[in-house]
């Protein structure tokens, strides 16, 4: 049986022979069923068929769906049926049509619920005689459909996009439903049906793949979903959230050196090194150097709990896609993971030999990464709680990382100057990006999984093309090192969180500073956005979260 698409990047050593063994072995129709089962909807509304979960958006539940245009071209209300049977709405303006000479579209909807993403396949390889299975919910009904046949031929010059020619007998409804390889992998979209009036005789059409693929980059997530965020808008500061310690000491940056006013124990115990956002908007994490983790409701500020349980400064925090589970860095050299619900540690993962710097979730759920002061990078099995393999490559401290929204590779900034990108395949550097003159401490990747961003100690953030390694521009503006970055979900905006008490507000389409946030009075350590990009976090050396919101 074929290993998923997520299990794939945690198999290092000889374990990779045998999954790519198994891989090139075909499944059986009742094994490729349920894969179809998991990545297909139903579409009901002005139009009505079917699609396939094609991409999740970054770190957040944001799901793109794949499907016909002719589903939904008619204006109305349309409504999505997911695997699990929730519902989610969206209207014919929020769909986006690829191209005018092509019958695909795409739109997206949010959602708590953690849904497999359809493993994209090579529609290239696709010749007359393969086998492919079509799934689709025939209108009128609430049961998926699943149908086998064979490619019949390829039409050389494709009307609308419909070069597959196949022998199957699909049900009005199934339209935008997708077609698999037999290794249950995504190569095109079944859409269409003709008849000849003169012999009855039906031809079955479906879009290639590689249609989509190519057409993708030009269409923007952000048009897609609800209106998105206006980069020329301001955050305003709404709530500044205390907690974490009684007493602070004032920090003034004096002579390249900070000053903890004599008394720098009391003021560390103060300082929020990391915050994130759960999935739903609903509630902020933060970790101290108090060695605690609070979570708060992010409507009205209110501490809900406070997790406790290492022995150290927490540095670093990060919540599952579900929002039910929590992860914990720390100085203690372990990682905690959390049940949100009731508040208690699930397991200790022990493996570094120093400190913890950086946690972070692969999109599945199913593995974590870490990064510490031992110079390595650990991935971890969530299920069992083992370690799966360690990264190792960089010469100092591992400050940060950041999977990709495919989980297939791993992003990590470095002491040792450099950002280094892993194939989680193989756990070899793909390639390190170097470029910065001091220390590298945070890095993220773009929510279409293109671009990466990087803070350093010498004042810059930087943009880097992920698949080329190439630099595309530096942001200059803080007057001491950046500290922390962060995209926006729709991956117009970044934050970033500097050494010089401030948070800049960045159009990356531009490279101009949209704004320049100020209330700390220390450095900011850690930003997140919230879900919908309207929200902002931020935690600081001054003890302090700050909520920060875009004026209307």
């Amino acid at each position: 049986m074929r290993f998923a698409g997520g299990l794939t990047a945690v198999l290092f050593g000889t374990a990779i022979i045998t999954v790519q063994v198994q891989i090139a072995t075909a499944l059986k129709p009742t094994e490729v069923s349920p894969i179809a089962q998991k990545i297909t909807v139903r579409i009901d509304g002005a139009g009505t068929g079917s699609g396939v979960i094609i991409e999740r958006q970054g770190n957040t539940n944001t799901y793109t769906i794949l499907t016909n245009w002719h589903v939904v071209k008619e204006p109305g209300s349309y409504t999505v049926h997911t695997p699990d049977g929730k519902q989610y709405t969206f209207k014919h303006s929020q769909a986006r049509q690829l191209s005018k000479d092509v019958d695909l579209a795409v739109f997206q909807f949010t959602s708590n619920q953690n849904y497999q993403v359809a493993e994209k396949g090579s529609s290239e390889q696709v010749t007359p005689g393969t086998t492919i299975h079509v799934a689709g919910y025939p209108q009128g009904s609430s049961n998926i459909s699943f149908l086998s046949g064979q490619i019949s031929s390829l039409e050389q010059n494709p009307k609308n996009g419909y070069a597959f020619i196949y022998t199957v007998n699909p049900l009005p409804g199934m339209s935008g439903g997708p077609i698999l390889d037999e290794e249950g992998k995504l190569v095109g979209i079944h859409g269409r049906v003709r008849t000849r009036p003169d012999t009855n005789a039906t031809t079955v059409y479906g879009i290639p793949l590689k249609t989509y693929l190519s057409l993708a980059p030009s269409v923007k997530p952000s048009a897609i979903t609800s209106p998105p965020v206006n980069v020329a808008a301001k955050f305003s500061l709404v709530e500044t959230l205390t907690g974490h310690s009684t007493k602070v000491i004032p920090l003034s940056y004096l002579g390249g050196r900070f000053s903890f006013g004599g008394e720098p124990e009391s003021y560390i115990k103060a300082q929020v090194n990391s915050v994130a956002i759960s999935p739903d908007g609903k509630t902020l994490a933060s970790g101290s150097y108090d060695n605690t983790i609070k979570i708060w409701n992010l409507a009205t500020g209110e501490q809900i709990r406070i997790l406790k349980g290492h022995y150290y400064s927490v540095n670093s925090v990060a919540f599952s896609l579900d929002g039910k589970t929590l992860a914990s860095g720390s100085e203690d050299n372990t990682i905690k993971i959390w049940n949100l619900i009731t508040g208690q540690e699930i397991s200790t993962l022990k493996g570094h030999s120093d400190p913890v710097y950086s946690v972070a979730f692969s999109p599945d759920g199913r593995t974590l990464a870490s990064g510490s002061s031992d110079n390595s990078i650990k991935i971890w099995n969530l299920i069992t709680g083992q370690e799966i393999s360690t990264l190792k490559g960089h010469s100092d401290p591992v400050y940060s990382v950041a999977f990709s929204p495919d989980g297939k590779t791993l992003a990590s900034g470095s002491q040792d100057k450099t950002i280094k990108i892993w194939n989680l395949t193989t756990g070899q550097v793909i390639r390190t990006l170097k470029g910065r003159s001091t220390a590298v401490n945070s890095v993220a990747i773009s929510p279409d999984g293109k671009t990466l961003a990087s803070g350093s100690d010498d004042n810059t953030i930087k943009i880097w093309n992920l698949t080329t390694g190439q630099e595309i521009r530096a942001l200059k503006g803080h007057s001491y090192g950046g500290k922390s970055v962060a995209f926006s979900p729709d991956g117009r905006t970044l934050a970033s969180g500097g050494l010089d008490a401030t948070i800049k507000i960045w159009n990356l389409s531009t490279g101009q500073e949209i704004s320049t946030l100020k209330s700390h009075s220390a450095p900011v350590n850690s930003v997140a956005f919230s879900p919908d990009g309207k929200t902002l976090a931020s935690g600081s050396w001054d003890a302090t979260i700050k909520i920060w919101r875009l004026s209307e």
